[in-house]
């Protein structure tokens, strides 16, 4: 679809978590997506990695569904966000 965009991996390298990394690089993400009238921004997320769901939250991303096992035993969280606003970068 022409309005909306799917994040597959961000990844910060270990010795630059928790500096604020991850968190640049999603809103570029954003205000990208904004940029280009995108409507809505999906992505798939472990549901053990609680640091990146945390990140998504605080940026308004929703949870919307389950996939089971799909990393290796592991399930995902379905992860949207549909009102894309520049206003929460700020």
């Amino acid at each position: 679809m022409l309005d909306e965009a799917d994040i597959m991996n961000i990844v910060t390298k270990k010795t630059y978590r928790s500096n604020g990394v991850g968190t640049l690089l999603l809103k570029s993400i954003i205000s990208l997506c904004s940029n280009l009238d995108v409507k809505k921004i999906n992505l798939e997320v472990n549901e053990e990695n609680l640091t990146a769901i945390h990140l998504y939250e605080k940026f308004g991303f929703k949870k919307i569904g389950n996939r089971k096992n799909y990393y290796q035993n592991k399930n995902a969280i379905l992860m949207s966000l549909t009102k894309i606003d520049v206003d929460i970068l700020i």
